[in-house]
């Protein structure tokens, strides 16, 4: 893709761009307040994955998902849409929507708590989500979480949230780091 066809697709996509930055957004600050011991992360956290699995139904279907906040009924309209094998992450879908209900004092949840021990299942639901979202890797290497993580601005802190502790970014951050170079560099050549 050049340039042009990559803004042309997110314009085409607008919907899912949109769901696709605020859900990194989210997803940063949920990792900032959980390295931090702030409960108010797992709300986040929550809501950064219930945003991303709506931006994988628009692509899928076209669908704008305007109501739902339960990201374990959102994986599985999705599996209705396309198998993405996320079954993996049951549990960890309804402990975020458990959390994502306790932000209110007298919603029902299951009263199990938070612990910064769901992190890196949170970070491993996260990064399959970035990884298989249906878009040339053009398209993809140019959403904010990539440029957040690989080419940080010098007044915000969110390669360091993205990377602290991130064990399932780790073993992976050497190959995302060249791949995104290497679409960067199609996209804007050096003599260009």
């Amino acid at each position: 893709m050049s340039r042009q066809e990559v803004s042309k697709f997110w314009s085409d996509n607008k919907y899912a761009a949109m769901m696709i930055f605020v859900a990194t957004g989210d997803y940063i600050a949920a990792r900032c307040c959980i390295l931090n011991a702030l409960f108010p992360g797992f709300v986040l956290a929550s809501q950064a994955i219930e945003k991303l699995l709506k931006a994988l139904i628009y692509l899928e279907s076209r669908e704008e998902m305007k109501t739902g906040h339960n990201p374990f009924d959102l994986k599985q309209k999705l599996k209705g849409l396309r198998d993405y094998d996320l079954d993996k992450y049951d549990a960890t879908l309804n402990k975020l929507y458990d959390h994502y209900q306790g932000r209110y004092h007298d919603n029902k949840t299951t009263g199990k708590g938070a612990s910064s021990e769901e992190l890196p299942e949170i970070d491993a639901l996260w990064l399959e989500l970035v990884e298989k979202l249906p878009v040339p890797d053009e398209a993809k290497y140019r959403i904010a979480f990539f440029d957040f993580l690989i080419d940080p601005n010098p007044h915000w802190r969110n390669d360091v949230w993205l990377k602290t502790a991130n064990r399932a970014l780790a073993p992976k951050l050497i190959a995302i780091t060249r791949r995104y170079q290497e679409v960067r560099s199609h996209l804007y050549p050096p003599n260009s």
